[in-house]
């Protein structure tokens, strides 16, 4: 259980630390996020719905990558 919690937290971490390189490398990297075909906006609603699919096709991609790595290292 506890090596469990280790890899998603190792996992997390990663994702989070190539986000932030990303963002501090190219800042206008997620411009797109809010503005893709599906995202509805009106004056009282904001739903991102295709923007929240991609994020998260995204980190499935690299939670896939990351798992991945640690079986290698071990």
């Amino acid at each position: 259980m506890a090596q469990r919690i280790g890899e998603i937290l190792f996992q997390v971490g990663g994702m989070m630390t190539l986000i932030g390189f990303i963002l501090v490398r190219y800042p206008n990297a997620f411009s797109w996020f809010g503005r893709l075909p599906g995202d509805f906006m009106t004056d009282t609603v904001i739903a991102p719905i295709a923007s929240m699919f991609a994020i998260s096709v995204g980190f499935s991609l690299l939670s896939w990558l990351f798992r991945a790595l640690l079986r290698l290292i071990r």
